[in-house]
């Protein structure tokens, strides 16, 4: 089976390429072959190739897939292609309505199509898209209000529950927690994702719902929010505020900008996807992560300082769930790639499952000292060559460890739940005294 991949920059939607599934049945471990269309290629690689130059930005369907005349073969799926998938909660779901096994090889590629019509970043598959198209078709556009969203109204609920079986667009996000992608219209209402044409939108966000009435799963939604502004104010990248009431957690989205009478798609990958690593719940090394930022950022020390940083912060303040698809590269109109402002920053140390931690660093496991990591050795092992960038990066932790040193306090200001302070940000102090050991580098 082939599947035909659009691409959406400057303005409009690209036939880019095709992937051809050899095992429909084997699901994602299936071989596959991806090629780029010709005119695409002659139309979107040309100056690049004068400067000698990788086209491997928002206009190609991933940075481990540059454009170019290769056939990419592989033993599996291209890995954006798991980015594209329903997950969690929105996989079981689907899997419902479609009467298939969630859990099955050869219920993957149902899914896929199912998922990949509207999804984040700016790839899709085009079958999925006309399918999505085909299901909305002549169904009634109804809208609600902030307030109804915020108020759980029983039109929003219906709304959300119809459309996450309907239009991949509105709820084939990935993840436990159950999101629904809104946009609002020109008229002030908030539809599903699907439901409003560029020309018509003034605004995108992600919704997310509680999974449980569990009192912990409602502390740790209801901080997030909080989390967010606390990350923003010691300097990590973070884009727009969320907002959380009664339940409900509003999310604006950064690979959506609206842009005279259209909306500007960024690409948007995971990190996991761009290592080149078609998994799902892979057990990850930050090493191999800062590789890939090292080969495709267009700013790689500044995002290896931030990626660095956003790690600190997670064992400071308790966010366990650090696995690959929580990190993720932006693919901007500007052609430029590097890390996307923060998301899914929460006090996941507090959720009843007890998430373990699924990236580690890989210099520390020899002496089980990932928790409480030596960060000279490893400013050493992510720049063994130059002490000079291993040496700003250790100041740069220092300096960062002021800021962080006053999370806790901004998170009580903030009116976090005290579970919040006393148990997922129990190591704060801990892990700032870690930072405030001298470089070695003599900088």
């Amino acid at each position: 089976m082939d599947l035909e991949l659009e691409i959406h920059h400057d303005g409009k939607w690209h036939v880019g390429a095709v992937v051809e599934i050899k095992e429909p049945d084997l699901g994602a471990i299936g071989g596959t072959v991806l090629t780029y269309d010709l005119d695409y290629w002659m139309e979107n690689v040309g100056k690049d190739l004068e400067n000698n130059q990788t086209t491997r930005d928002l206009r190609a369907v991933s940075v481990a897939d540059p454009v170019d005349l290769e056939n990419h073969r592989r033993k599996t799926w291209p890995p954006f292609l798991l980015d594209l998938m329903p997950s969690g909660r929105a996989r079981i779901r689907l899997a419902e309505a479609l009467k298939i096994d969630p859990d099955a090889k050869t219920s993957e590629l149902p899914l896929l199509l199912r998922g990949a019509g509207s999804p984040v970043g700016n790839v899709r598959i085009k079958q999925a898209a006309k399918l999505d198209a085909e299901r909305v078709a002549g169904l009634a556009k109804v809208g609600v209000t902030e307030e109804e969203i915020f108020g759980r109204s029983d039109r929003f609920i219906e709304i959300v529950d119809y459309f996450s079986i309907i239009a991949s667009g509105s709820s084939g996000l990935q993840g436990v927690w159950p999101k629904v992608a809104m946009t609002k219209a020109k008229d002030g209402l908030y539809y599903p994702d699907p439901l409003v044409e560029d020309a018509d939108a003034v605004d995108h966000v992600i919704v997310k719902l509680l999974r449980s009435s569990s009192e912990r799963d409602a502390t740790i939604l209801s901080s997030e929010a909080i989390y967010a502004a606390i990350a923003k104010e010691i300097g990590l990248n973070v884009d727009e505020p969320s907002r959380h009431e009664n339940g409900v957690l509003v999310i604006p989205r950064f690979d959506r900008r609206i842009a005279g009478d259209g909306v500007l798609r960024l690409g948007q990958e995971s990190i996991v996807s761009a290592a080149n690593i078609a998994e799902f719940a892979y057990l990850g090394r930050h090493e191999q992560y800062i590789d890939v930022l090292k080969a495709v950022s267009s700013h790689p020390f500044a995002d290896i300082v931030e990626y660095v940083k956003r790690e600190v912060a997670n064992q400071a303040l308790g966010n366990s769930d650090n696995h690959g698809r929580n990190t993720a590269l932006s693919k901007r109109v500007d052609h430029t790639v590097g890390l996307s402002p923060l998301f899914d920053f929460a006090p996941m140390r507090l959720a009843p499952e007890s998430i373990a931690r699924s990236t580690r660093w890989g210099v520390m496991l020899k002496t089980h000292s990932d928790h409480m990591p030596d960060w000279n050795i490893i400013a050493e092992s992510i720049f063994p060559d130059d002490t000079t960038l291993a040496g700003k990066l250790i100041d740069e932790l220092a300096e960062f460890a002021t800021k962080l040193e006053t999370a806790p306090g901004l998170a009580k200001q903030l009116g976090a739940h005290e579970d919040v302070l006393t148990i997922a940000m129990s190591r704060c102090d801990e892990i700032v005294r870690s930072l405030d050991r001298p470089a070695k580098y003599g900088l």
